[in-house]
């Protein structure tokens, strides 16, 4: 008598068959003399049984790569063989190759040793196979206009997988559906898609992409703005087509005039994107409008050293603050009269005249964080002071010639940092002596957290975010005479998740020859300078 099975029924067939050696798909109730042979498990629901197995053992097992590849293949065989049913097939390989992830799957990740990228590989492999063969084009819009952009029908782990295969068949309706959930604020997958989208050379998409630096961002959404379009004109070969470089071009002019300081320092380095022609006059621009801001008092020190550091880069020449003489220089250069250097062959960096270990100053808004561990203790040279005296006196003086109008504070790591000021204060004469005086009297002592101290230095909420309205100070100056208690690892995270908000640069000085690689690191990933001075 045949047996009528339903998912479950086929599932325990499955599990006698895994337990007696049978191959799946031969029902293990079959003898040599039945007379009446029980049919053969469908396809469909030896795999959901596999997917379900999946669930309860928490993962494939011994053997499931060669069973699950065979299976997966004899499904893409019936959506070839009935190809009006390839959404419901389509679906049961969506599951397999999703199966407990959150993200977006590629070739590349199946990482060999990981035994959940069995499962994955064997529905997502076969997926793509079919989408190279005869019914490709049905199945990529099925991914596209259903399964991508339909939230409420099919779960996240389905749509990453669909997002992954329209990625690699990157066609008109994979980018419409990208940009429908690239819109949509609260879709869980937009971060994931605009982070995709800043890879494709498209212009529509070059076009939305500038659009998203026209909005005031939150912290909380991840990826900036920025980011994607700095890596759009950064990493690709492709430059932007012409309505979307002048799209650009205008959004540019307008950052860099703008009364926000990271606006401008954004919009800085995103020109260097454009061609010369392009990229110069909108340089000096910004440098008549932020040298004016400076001698009424309301500019950046900060910005006017990124404009003109970036223009003596260009040009090979150092001629000064004054926008006349880079003016007269591109006047020169257009009629032909001088040369840009090859690139590569940029002017070397000058320095102002050293007054914090060899730093010059490059900012009037700065959050100095020192070092007060026990090892500062340590005498420096014959001045007959330690290094932590060392580092308050030269502190001091680095101030007092960066002018009045500057605005510090300071926080003190050992253990838990400590933090003169929440807001920046004026370096007027008698409040530079009273920090002076007040720091000089606290004894060194303790570890070297350095993390605890960046994070305070930052206004970091417990997420991991800037809170960019209390953060005033542009440039943080770290110095450290030893290896920090975290090591370097934890630098990259935290950068990634917050400079393209914070825009602070990390001036960096090291005292002592035991060094770690974490203030390097930060200097280096920030655009600053970093020094390291025996002593």
């Amino acid at each position: 008598m045949a047996l009528v099975r339903s998912p479950l029924s086929a599932f325990l067939v499955l599990a006698v068959a895994s337990i007696v050696g049978v191959a799946p798909g031969v029902s293990a109730l079959q003898s040599e003399g039945d007379q009446e042979p029980v049919p053969a498990i469908s396809t469909v629901d030896e795999l959901r049984a596999w997917i379900a197995r999946f669930g309860r053992k928490g993962g494939p097992w011994k053997g499931a790569d060669a069973q699950l590849r065979v299976l997966a293949n004899r499904l893409g065989d019936e959506v070839r063989e009935e190809p009006d049913r390839s959404a419901e097939l389509c679906g049961l390989l969506l599951d397999l190759a999703g199966w407990n992830i959150h993200h977006i799957l590629t070739r590349d990740d199946f990482a060999a040793g990981n035994p959940l990228r069995v499962v994955h590989r064997a529905g997502y492999e076969v997926l793509l196979d079919l989408v190279a063969s005869r019914p490709g084009e049905r199945i990529l819009e099925w991914l596209a206009d259903e399964v991508l952009v339909l939230p409420g029908r099919h779960s996240a782990s389905r749509r990453y997988v669909a997002l992954g295969v329209l990625n690699e068949y990157r066609t008109d309706k994979a980018r419409m559906a990208m940009l429908t959930i690239a819109r949509n604020e609260q879709d869980e997958l937009r971060p994931t898609v605009l982070s995709l989208l800043a890879t494709w050379p498209e212009e529509s998409i070059d076009l939305f992409l500038v659009g998203l630096l026209r909005k005031k961002h939150d912290p909380k959404q991840k990826p900036h703005p920025f980011n994607l379009v700095l890596k759009r004109v950064r990493d690709s070969e492709e430059p932007f087509g012409p309505r979307a470089a002048d799209a650009l071009v205008k959004r540019l002019a307008y950052m860099l005039i703008s009364a926000d300081w990271r606006d401008a320092s954004r919009a800085i380095e995103l020109a260097r994107g454009l061609v010369l022609e392009r990229r110069v006059p909108l340089l000096l621009d910004a440098l008549l409008t932020w040298h004016k801001r400076d001698l009424r008092g309301g500019g950046n020190k900060r910005i006017l050293h990124e404009i003109i550091r970036e223009l003596r880069r260009i040009s090979g020449r150092s001629i000064g603050e004054n926008p006349k003489n880079w003016i007269t220089w591109w006047i020169a250069y257009r009629q032909g009269r001088v040369e840009v250097p090859i690139e590569g062959e940029a002017l070397e960096e000058q320095r102002t005249h050293a007054t914090f270990f060899g730093l010059g100053a490059v900012s009037d808004r700065i959050t100095f964080v020192i070092d007060h561990s026990g090892s500062m203790l340590t005498e420096w040279g014959t001045t007959g002071h330690n290094r932590y005296e060392e580092a308050i006196e030269q502190m001091t003086r680095f101030i007092q010639a960066s002018g009045a109008a500057t605005r510090f504070n300071v926080i003190l790591f050992s253990g838990i940092p400590v933090r003169s000021s929440p807001q920046l204060v004026r370096a007027d004469t008698e409040t530079l002596e009273l920090a002076r005086s007040s720091l000089l009297a606290l004894f060194p002592r303790g570890a070297t957290n350095l993390h605890s101290a960046v994070r305070l230095a930052l206004f970091l909420d417990e997420d991991g975010d800037v809170d960019v309205d209390r953060l005033e100070a542009d440039t943080i100056i770290v110095l450290c005479d030893g290896e920090t208690t975290e090591g370097p690892g934890w630098v990259r995270t935290l950068l990634e998740r917050v400079s393209a908000d914070a825009r602070v640069v990390f001036h960096c000085v090291h005292l002592g020859s035991r060094d770690d690689g974490t203030l390097r690191l930060l200097a280096e990933e920030t655009g600053g300078e970093y020094i390291q001075i025996g002593g």
